[in-house]
């Protein structure tokens, strides 16, 4: 009987340690794909419309707060995301609104939009907003405009909180 007993607190020290382990992996491994697109251009700046889909590469559910996006030029910040316009597909919102991702699984897409003002433009240079108007224009000629899209977040597992970082390259 007590050789029973050691086996069960072995086994379950065990799982319990795969599990916590699992999470820290989670919260390490959760990859954030992003990509952008112009979508329009207004007196008051151009928008940018950012769609990023997040996988959860591991056996672990976990939440994701909804990310805030910074973009920035040649190490510059242009300007940053608003919760409000974040549109998360309806299968993996929460109540509380945060981002579900079940194991090895992905969120979608999930969309927001950035105005990048126009002050902010014409200090990076005059030819990043005439870059970022031919996008609209079918008949220019299209040269990638690449932005820098960090993706800060908290992710929530059962153990606790985790702050998530990702830097990512993106062309417009």
């Amino acid at each position: 009987m007590k050789a029973l007993g050691i086996i069960v607190i072995g086994g379950a020290v065990f799982l319990g340690g795969r599990y916590l382990f699992s999470l820290n992996r989670a919260q390490n491994k959760a990859v954030v794909e992003a990509s952008g697109k112009v979508d329009k251009v207004a007196l008051n700046g151009v928008w940018i419309e950012l769609r990023f889909n997040i996988k959860n590469p591991t056996n672990s559910n976990i939440e994701m707060a909804i990310p805030l996006v910074k973009l920035s030029h040649n190490g510059k910040i242009l300007a940053s995301s608003s919760m409000a316009l974040v549109e998360i597909p309806e299968a993996v919102r929460t109540a509380n609104g945060r981002i579900r991702i079940v194991p090895y699984n992905e969120t979608g897409i999930i969309s927001t939009k950035i105005l990048l003002p126009l002050i902010s433009l014409v200090g990076t240079g005059a030819n990043l907003l005439t870059r970022l108007k031919n996008k609209l224009d079918p008949s220019a000629e299209q040269v990638a405009v690449k932005f820098q899209a960090e993706i800060n977040s908290t992710v929530f597992t059962a153990v606790g909180n985790y702050p998530y970082d990702s830097i990512s390259t993106i062309e417009v």
